[in-house]
């Protein structure tokens, strides 16, 4: 069935495709994509590892169809300008001094972090964001049970289709001890995202992959009590709270930009348009705090209050 499936794929696309000339003599189990007078080549095996990358899902829906004819579209492009020519193929260079496909992160000191810096994370050269999975949210940055939560849990099933939130480079695509199964991709603003206890990987190092492309299937492998997505945010090696950067309810980003910054607490990011905070379920005047690297006299008088009152879901309060 799969050679079957293969088959009319590469059918329908091959003839829209830049190919090279030949198979490459070595390296042919890397899916990168290289740039060649002004145009993108793609070989062969490329296309049917990318075909097959959709074969373990149940159904194939519009959105993947429509990914494959979106690649289709870039590698058939004359333009010169595309992220992945204009970084050499080598995501975040300003922000990294290598390409590290062993280490897990290399975790930059909070020292060395100016006092606060803007990022874009969506852009005509960036990308826009893709929800890596739809679902409810089981467990939330912070402590839990005594050890650091550095990321958020999405529930899902076994199989589950996993996707990039946004365009860049897988890093690590293999079994890295609690995470289990795990996939980290280094994107062109010197974010990194993590996708953890993924049953299968669908990615391997060195790939650029798109927001919105297929990398994983949910699963429950590493450190974990049933199937759910682990999903890390970092800069530099250090956490950040997905919440603080992404709506997790309307499954987008709360603004294009970021504001990352040196605070009490460490290292936070929040959108750079944010003025106001909406309370959320479990939330205290030192969480909301310590989201925005504010001191708690700082949120007071922000607020107009020299002292701290009961916080009601809903209520809307000043953190900028």
């Amino acid at each position: 069935m799969k050679f079957i499936v293969h088959i009319l794929f590469i059918g329908l696309l091959l003839p829209k495709f830049i190919l090279a000339d030949g198979e490459p003599a070595k390296d042919t189990t890397r899916l990168k994509i290289t740039a060649s007078n002004n145009n993108i080549t793609i070989t062969k095996l490329q296309v049917i590892e990318l075909v097959d990358s959709l074969l373990d899902l149940q159904t194939i829906d519009e959105r993947e169809i429509e990914l494959i004819s979106y690649y289709n579209s870039i590698l058939s492009s004359k333009e010169t300008n595309l992220t992945i020519v204009k970084y050499n193929n080598v995501p975040a260079t300003n922000f990294y001094d290598d390409f590290d496909e062993s280490a897990v992160f290399h975790i930059t000191p909070e020292t060395e972090f100016p006092e606060s810096q803007i990022i874009k994370i969506e852009s005509d050269s960036l990308g826009n964001y893709a929800h890596p999975r739809e679902g409810q949210v089981n467990s939330k940055f912070g402590w839990r049970d005594g050890r650091m939560h550095k990321g958020i849990d999405i529930n899902l099933h076994k199989g589950d289709a996993v996707v990039a939130a946004f365009d860049g480079m897988v890093r690590i695509a293999h079994v890295k001890g609690a995470y289990g199964n795990v996939v980290i991709i280094r994107h062109y603003n010197g974010l990194e995202t993590v996708y953890a206890h993924l049953s299968k990987i669908k990615v391997k190092p060195g790939q650029v992959v798109l927001a919105g492309q297929l990398i994983g299937l949910g699963g429950s492998t590493g450190r974990s009590s049933g199937p759910h997505l682990h999903f890390e945010v970092r800069f530099k090696g250090q956490a950040l709270n997905p919440s603080s950067i992404i709506s997790f309810i309307e499954n987008k980003t709360f603004n294009d930009s970021i504001v990352i910054k040196k605070s009490r607490y460490g290292i936070c990011a929040y959108p750079s348009n944010a003025t106001l905070h909406t309370i959320e379920r479990g939330d205290t005047w030192y969480e909301v705090a310590k989201r925005y690297g504010l001191s708690m006299k700082e949120l007071c008088v922000l607020n107009n209050t020299d002292k701290r009152y009961y916080l009601k879901i809903g209520q809307k309060i000043r953190v900028n």
